[in-house]
C-alpha cells in the first residue's frame, strides 16, 4: 500500500527553565553504569531548556519558529527527565502545553500533530479528551479511513495514532491493527511509505503500537519486528535509519532511541542488546556533545534538537508514548 508523506519526524528544541542539574560531560565505556546515563539525560534537559520560543512551544529545527510535533515531542522529554512541563515557561510565562493549546485555534492540524499533541498531553497527567477545549483523541479519529484501515497518510503517522489511542485507553479499529500487521514486510520491518526497503524508526514505532493493543512483544508481528531491529544493530550498540541505504549505516542518535523505546514497551532493557561495542544506551552517551545536547551522528558533530529529544526519552527509559 503506498501512502502519501506528509509527516516530518520532531525530536524538538525547547524553553528557559530552572532545572537544577550539575554534571560533567562523559564519554562511557561500552557499558555505561546508571548515573552516568541519567546525569547524561539531566544535562540534555538543562540544554533543551534554554530552546523555548517566544510563543511557548519548541522549533523542529527545519524551519525557523515553533513546530507542534517538535514541542509535543519536547513535552514529553521533559516529563521523562521529571521535570513539571508547567514549570517549563519563558521570558512572558508561557508553556509549551500553552502553544499546543493555541493551535487548535490558529491552525489547521494534521493527524500525526493530533497524534503526538494526545501523547503530551497524556505524558504530563492530563485528559486529551480535554485540553484547550479539545477532544484530541476524537481529531484524531477523524484522520481514519474506514475503507484503507489507515491513520493518517503514511505507517509512522498511522502506528502513532494507533499507540496514542492505547494509551488514551480508547478503542483502536480492528482493522487499523491488522492493517498495520499487514504493511509488515517479510524481512519483519516497516518502511514509512508502506512498500519499499523497511526503515528502523517506522518499524520501532510499529512495534511500540502493536504491543500497546496488546500483541506479544516477543512472537507474532511485534516480534518479529523487534528481530528486524535486532539484526541490523551495528557494533557500537546503535542503529541506523535504514540498512541497506545508499546513505550510509552509521548508527545515529534518533534511530538507535527510537529502538531503545521499542525494546523498553516490550519490557526488557536496552542494555540486554548488548553489541560488541556497546548496547543503544552506550550509543546514544557517546553522541552527547560539550553544551549537553546530542549530535545527530559522529560523522556530523553539533547540537542537533531531534536527536537530543529522543536521547532524553531514551536515557530516561520511557517509550514513545512517555510510558
Amino acid at each position: 500500500m503506498k501512502l502519501k508523506s506528509i509527516f516530518i519526524r520532531s525530536l524538538v528544541a525547547p524553553a528557559v527553565v530552572a532545572l537544577t542539574v550539575i554534571c560533567a560531560a562523559v564519554a562511557p565505556p561500552a557499558s555505561a553504569s546508571a548515573d552516568i546515563v541519567t546525569d547524561s539525560g539531566a544535562r540534555a534537559a538543562k540544554w533543551l531548556a534554554t530552546k523555548q520560543e517566544a510563543d511557548g512551544g519548541f522549533s523542529s529545527g527545519f524551519s525557523k519558529g515553533s513546530d507542534v510535533g517538535a514541542t509535543a515531542d519536547a513535552v514529553v522529554a521533559f516529563v521523562a527527565a521529571g521535570l513539571p512541563v508547567e514549570s517549563v515557561k519563558n521570558a512572558a510565562g508561557l508553556s509549551p502545553l500553552d502553544y499546543l493549546k493555541a493551535q487548535f485555534s490558529s491552525a489547521k492540524l494534521n493527524t500525526g500533530e493530533y497524534a503526538k499533541i494526545a501523547i503530551a498531553v497524556k505524558a504530563a497527567g492530563l485528559n486529551p479528551a480535554q485540553f484547550g477545549g479539545e477532544n484530541v483523541p476524537n481529531q484524531i479519529m477523524a484522520g481514519y479511513n474506514s475503507k484503507t484501515g489507515i491513520f493518517g497518510d503514511n505507517v509512522f503517522v498511522h502506528a502513532e495514532s494507533i499507540l496514542a489511542l492505547a494509551t488514551n485507553g480508547d478503542t483502536v479499529p480492528t482493522k487499523a491493527i491488522t492493517t498495520l500487521e499487514s504493511l509488515q514486510s517479510p524481512a519483519g520491518g516497516w518502511s514509512f511509505m508502506g512498500s519499499g526497503e523497511p526503515d528502523v524508526d517506522t518499524t520501532a514505532m510499529a512495534v511500540q503500537a502493536l504491543i500497546a493493543v496488546g500483541r506479544p512483544a516477543a512472537t507474532g508481528t511485534a516480534g518479529r519486528g523487534m528481530g528486524y531491529l535486532h539484526s541490523l544493530q551495528n557494533n557500537d550498540g546503535g542503529f541506523p535509519y535504514q540498512s541497506p541505504s545508499q546513505y550510509g549505516t552509521d548508527s545515529n542518535a534518533n534511530s538507535t532511541a527510537l529502538v531503545a523505546q521499542a525494546i523498553i514497551a516490550g519490557g526488557t532493557q536496552p542494555e540486554a542488546w548488548a553489541a560488541p561495542g556497546g548496547n543503544p544506551l552506550s550509543a546514544i552517551i557517546i553522541l552527547q556533545q560539550p553544551s549537553g545536547a546530542f549530535a545527530y551522528q559522529a560523522t556530523m558533530p553539533g547540537d542537533n534538537t531531534l536527536a537530543t529529544i529522543g536521547a532524553i526519552q531514551a536515557l530516561y527509559r520511557v517509550t514513545v508514548s512517555g510510558k
